[in-house]
């Protein structure tokens, strides 16, 4: 799902499928530059409209984050809302209906990129069009929110974070998706789905109670996880690449999901434009049939997901529980050297795992 391009310069942090610097394309042909089409134009409308009207009500404060997107067309390569002219790119002489200015290159990038990259320093949303991502329109909207909320982790600090864990060179991210986690052994795998299915269980009490204890449980079951992974290594970086991936596109996971029920539930209308779209699905259907489900995820995490997705699902569960049993944990979420698994122990005074 994932992707990390090999410079720390452009430190991905999500969800497209090229490794490296695969994600360049060369030999893009030839064009002048030309605008970005009416259709993409409302669609990024709608993204920055829900990200305005819902993000402060599943994280305090994140819709003050004013995100720069880039658009990759099946030609062209569009730089949306940057504060300032970037190389190689011209200006349209058009911008999007909020005065955000577009920019214009050759494409360069792959065009199924999801991801989220600083872009000469600026930390930017990058993605293909829906039909390249396969997603239906309102699929692709909130997978923008996903984006978006990696933007506004890299403002509040995810990149000293992952340099702190000393798990790959400061200057090459290339660890976030080539360090050598061991998927292949079996009782890690049972360790990540006990974790995985007691934290469900947390987010699914009916009470606060309920869901300390087996929040208490799942912490148990991360102590016996750290001491596994350490008898594989002789340092501790899998167990630390493992809570930087539940930090990091766990709750990325667990945001788009509430993301996508605020925009089902709260009360949210699209943009004219949006809803005026011939293949519109209302945001109510689109949770029915896409997101609803997903605490499961969490449930299976290490059976039904064996590989980094398996960091996906568990983080996301571990964030459904902390909602449940500590709703202030969003407070410390940014703090350096504090993890999920952190933030869980001290829900109910225990020791850290």
């Amino acid at each position: 799902m994932s992707m990390k391009v090999s410079l720390w310069s452009f430190a991905v942090i999500t969800c497209s499928c090229l490794v490296g610097t695969a994600w360049i394309v060369k030999g893009a042909p030839e064009d002048s530059a030309s605008k970005l089409a009416a259709r993409e134009k409302v669609l990024i409308t709608e993204a920055y409209n829900l990200w305005s009207a819902v993000a402060d009500e599943v994280w305090p404060g994140a819709s003050a984050l004013k995100a720069p997107f880039v658009y990759v067309g099946e030609h062209h390569e569009y730089a949306i809302g940057f504060p300032g002219a970037l190389k190689g790119f011209t200006q349209t002489g058009d911008s999007l209906p909020d005065r955000r200015s577009i920019q214009v290159r050759q494409r360069t990038l792959h065009r199924d990129l999801s991801a989220s990259f600083p872009l000469e320093g600026i930390p930017a949303v990058v993605m293909g069009s829906p039909e390249a991502l396969g997603k239906s329109l309102g699929n692709w909207v909130i997978t923008a929110g996903h984006e978006m909320f990696h933007v506004f982790q890299a403002a509040n600090g995810a990149y000293d974070k992952a340099v702190e864990l000393q798990i790959g060179p400061k200057g090459d991210s290339s660890w976030h998706l080539s360090f050598p986690f061991p998927y292949s052994d079996a009782d890690v795998m049972r360790l990540i789905h006990l974790q995985g299915y007691l934290v469900w269980l947390a987010a699914q009490s009916s009470s606060t109670d309920e869901a300390i204890y087996n929040i208490g449980t799942a912490v148990d079951a991360a102590r016996v996880y750290r001491s596994h992974l350490a008898h594989l290594r002789t340092d501790e970086k899998a167990y630390r690449y493992s809570q930087y991936q539940e930090w990091n596109e766990g709750v990325a996971a667990y945001f788009e999901y509430r993301f996508a029920q605020k925009a089902a539930n709260g009360g949210y209308r699209p943009t004219q434009g949006f809803s005026s779209l011939p293949s519109f699905q209302r945001y109510e259907d689109l949770w029915r049939e896409v997101y609803e489900s997903r605490p499961f995820l969490a449930k299976h995490a290490g059976r039904a997901a064996k590989s980094r997705t398996a960091f996906y699902h568990l983080g996301a569960g571990k964030a459904l529980a902390l909602d449940k049993a500590d709703p202030g944990w969003k407070k410390r979420y940014f703090a350096p050297g504090l993890w999920l698994d952190d933030l869980l122990a001290n829900v109910n005074g225990g020791a850290h795992p």
